[in-house]
């Protein structure tokens, strides 16, 4: 009787001690970020400061997708090699373009529309109103979104002037590569010179002259030096270049629920910083490559956004649009709306 209850004093305390020195929840980002910008940097604040409110309970690994080929290859890695397995990669911090390959149903590409937003107020008036719109695909694939974030808006770096969309439209541009062949598409209905290139292919398509344009954000352009080959950056922002925080729901809810309030209110941190700093980044970035070299071109907005909206109806026709017709007019409504036009 005696051994009995040692043996069972023994298994309590061992049992104790597991829970004491259980391992943590370890969950794997594939993250677009380049490495070491204002974004990574950002990034690596979100995990240290998820480590210090589960008091190390639930580690972050933020990658980087360019080792996984890009945002094409983390859509792989986020679904599991065999029924009843694990995804390789718990989660991913995708562009409107690796989220709407993911997940096609979500649309969320028609946020990319060129000169569908005015402003950043609108981006996040139009983001309170339509994500749960957006998320209801990304949840039907077993996924949460944790936040979005605008991290800039798009611009078109060339290696020779184009001042017009009829210059641009003499250059052979990337402007969704691999990860977006609708994109891409899309921009070729319209009379542009696009072609695919995988992401690992893109900085030697770029640097050897095969690429003269490229549709990016001023970070992107910069923190790869792509300014260095693309010398001249037509300064009229098209569309912003959103991203959407996905985590797998398994490794969401193998997180203890008494931390998720803060984990989320992490995030929204993240989230108000960006907004704060949008603006002002893409400002930075530009003059960081014209500080290296690069010219900044000023043509008529007017102009582009009259060229662009002509040729709209290219990124919503087809067997496989990028912008969906109806959801782009819902959105065009509420801004209407919310302008007070």
């Amino acid at each position: 009787m005696k051994l009995t209850k040692k043996l069972f004093t023994v298994a309590a305390c061992l049992s104790l001690t597991a829970g004491l020195f259980a391992a943590p929840v370890t969950i794997k980002v594939a993250s677009v970020a380049p490495a070491r910008s204002s974004w990574d940097v950002q990034q690596r604040q979100i995990a240290k400061e998820w480590a210090e409110i589960t008091n190390g309970e639930v580690v972050l690994q933020f990658m980087t997708s360019d080792a996984m080929g890009g945002e094409s290859g983390v859509v792989k890695k986020l679904n599991a090699l065999r029924p009843g397995q694990k995804a390789p990669i718990g989660g991913a911090i995708f562009t409107s373009m690796g989220l709407s390959d993911f997940a096609p149903a979500s649309n969320v590409m028609t946020l990319c529309a060129p000169f569908l937003f005015r402003n950043q107020g609108e981006v996040n008036a139009v983001l309170k109103e339509f994500t749960p719109t957006m998320q209801k695909a990304l949840d039907e694939k077993g996924y949460v979104v944790l936040g979005w974030f605008n991290i800039g808006w798009a611009y078109f770096f060339t290696s020779k002037p184009a001042n017009t969309p009829a210059e641009l439209k003499k250059c052979r541009l990337a402007v969704g590569g691999l990860t977006s062949p609708a994109l891409s598409n899309a921009f070729k209905a319209a009379g542009y010179l696009t072609q695919d290139v995988p992401a690992d292919k893109l900085m030697q398509s770029i640097s050897t002259g095969a690429v003269e344009g490229l549709f990016t954000i001023p970070m992107y352009a910069y923190a790869a030096q792509y300014y260095k080959s693309l010398t001249y950056a037509v300064n009229v922002p098209l569309a912003p270049v959103m991203v959407g925080f996905i985590m797998n729901k398994e490794d969401w809810n193998a997180i203890p629920e008494k931390y998720k309030p803060a984990l989320l209110q992490s995030i929204k941190k993240a989230e108000a910083k960006f907004i704060a700093d949008q603006k002002r980044m893409d400002a930075e970035y530009l003059k960081r490559c014209e500080q290296n070299g690069c010219t900044i071109t000023n043509p008529d907005p007017k102009v582009w956004e009259d060229s662009f909206k002509s040729d709209l109806h290219f990124m919503y026709e087809g067997s496989n649009p990028v912008v969906n017709k109806a959801f782009y007019e819902q959105i065009a409504a509420f801004l209407k709306n919310y302008r007070g036009e």
